[in-house]
Parts: C-alpha cells; structure tokens; sequence
C-alpha cells in the first residue's frame, strides 16, 4: 500500500514541475493575460508536436520549399540572405567542427537549389 501512495506521489510532484516548467516557457503566468487560455494554448502547442508534415526525412529531389525550411528562413530572402544564412549554418556545422557531413551536404544542396 505504502509504496503505491509514495509512487503516486512522486508522479504527482513530477508532473506539477513539468507543468510549471512549460508555463514558464511557454511565458503563461498570473502575470500574463493569456494565463486564463492555458488549455487552449497548451492543446494547440501539443497538436504540433504531431503534424505529420514536421515529422517526415528529407524528399528525394530537394524543392525549394524544402530548402527554404532547411534554411529557416522566408521564400521572399534575396540572394544576400541566402549566402549569409549558408555560411552561418556552415560554421555550425562543418565536419571539420564536429558537425555532420550529411547535415552539411544539406545545407550546401538547400544554397544551391535557391541561388539557381
């Protein structure tokens, strides 16, 4: 019995810390006015956790769409944002750096598919 009550206790404050922990992050608090939408906010944050069109790899022919999600940036970026926000991504993730070849091979499609 006893070990059935300090179980579900601990899963008890477990579960408390997580949720205070996602309202601060999710910056909701009696402070914030949107403190009283909670469950609105947190089931639309949770329904996209699960989007099946975040959860898929990569397409086999690179798209621009695709590139540009690669990328993290906007379809309206020039050709200047493009390089910049290539070579930033590259120094994070060279392999001479410890980054991944096959992020960087990625990266380096997803610059070339935009500036053709």
């Amino acid at each position: 019995m006893w070990p059935v009550v300090i179980l579900l206790f601990g899963g008890g404050i477990l579960f408390a810390k997580k949720g205070i922990n996602y309202m601060k992050n999710q910056n909701i608090g009696l402070n914030n006015k949107n403190f009283f939408f909670f469950p609105t906010s947190f089931n639309k944050n949770l329904n996209n956790l699960f989007l099946k069109n975040d959860m898929k790899g990569f397409e086999r022919n690179m798209s621009k769409s695709e590139a540009y999600k690669i990328l993290n940036i906007n379809p309206t970026s020039n050709k200047e944002k493009i390089r910049e926000v290539h070579k930033q991504l590259m120094l994070k993730n060279h392999p001479d750096n410890g980054g991944s070849t096959y992020i960087a091979a990625k990266v380096n499609e997803a610059k070339d598919v935009l500036l053709k």
